[in-house]
């Protein structure tokens, strides 16, 4: 991940806020299509993300698993 790219947590933040829009009462049927693909988008980001992260640790216990042997 490069510097500019953005955090988990940041992706987080997005996705909750096109929630909140779905939610608030600046909802409008014409942009929701637009708002739902990038919510989508921003979950599968965050799923390949966690999964990104879940290997690394993974391999860390592993690698500490090897060292205790």
């Amino acid at each position: 991940m490069s510097k500019s790219d953005p955090t988990i947590q940041e992706k987080i933040g997005k996705l909750d806020e096109l929630v909140a829009w779905f939610e608030s009462d600046d909802f409008e049927l014409e942009q929701a299509s637009a708002k739902l693909k990038e919510a989508v988008k921003l979950a599968g980001e965050i799923e390949h993300d966690l999964g990104e992260v879940e290997n690394d640790i993974r391999q860390v216990k592993q690698s500490f698993q090897s060292e205790a042997v």
